[in-house]
């Protein structure tokens, strides 16, 4: 939402969907890891969506790029300064600020760091729709897992990292016509991929 709505310069509405969306990823990170404080479970959402954000204004600053003839207020965007429309997006410098916020992630959680340059990697991947995204992905979200569900066998962790996948192929899907509709199949995989974590720690 905060994509289609920077689209639309409409900044406030952009600075809305950007708080919901980190008040519940934080949310998220708690549930991810239930055995950490919630302090840290807490920031390790902010800084995630930070990073995510970042890699969006990478990926479509294109898109962004007009709104820059507005009046922005603070705030709205993460790294503006260098959204240059011709700059190829392996070529943008943001790229080292979004590992680096993921890295600070990996650390407030307490995940090996190889989970940021390989997420930071999956994202680049991605955004362009070039091949071999879902491998970085799954190898990434592998990562997360161990950590997630200590006790999880190496099967378990590639079903949930598959869950992963099919849910970010579910998205890349949404046409922003009908919230209800975008959202409903992507709830779906994500339901029942925390079902199966809850199932593994409770097993």
């Amino acid at each position: 939402m905060r994509e289609a709505y920077l689209t639309d310069c409409d900044f406030g509405a952009a600075r809305t969907a950007a708080t919901n969306a980190t008040a519940y990823m934080s949310e998220a990170f708690e549930i991810d890891f239930p055995n950490l404080a919630a302090t840290r479970a807490h920031r390790a959402g902010e800084l995630f969506m930070r990073a995510l954000f970042l890699q969006d204004e990478i990926e479509n600053r294109a898109s962004f790029y007009d709104c820059l003839e507005h009046q922005v207020p603070d705030g709205t965007f993460v790294d503006v300064a260098q959204t240059v429309p011709e700059m190829s997006i392996n070529d943008d410098p943001r790229w080292r600020d979004v590992r680096a916020l993921l890295e600070a992630v990996c650390d407030e959680v307490d995940v090996s760091r190889e989970y940021a340059v390989l997420h930071a990697r999956f994202w680049r991947l991605h955004g362009q729709r070039r091949d071999g995204w879902r491998g970085i992905a799954r190898r990434a979200h592998r990562i997360k897992l161990a950590r997630m569900v200590p006790s999880a066998s190496a099967t378990d962790i590639d079903k949930l990292a598959e869950y992963f996948v099919a849910g970010v192929d579910d998205h890349d899907d949404w046409r922003r016509e009908s919230l209800e509709r975008d959202i409903s199949s992507t709830v779906d995989v994500v339901a029942r991929y925390y079902q199966r974590v809850f199932d593994l720690r409770t097993g």
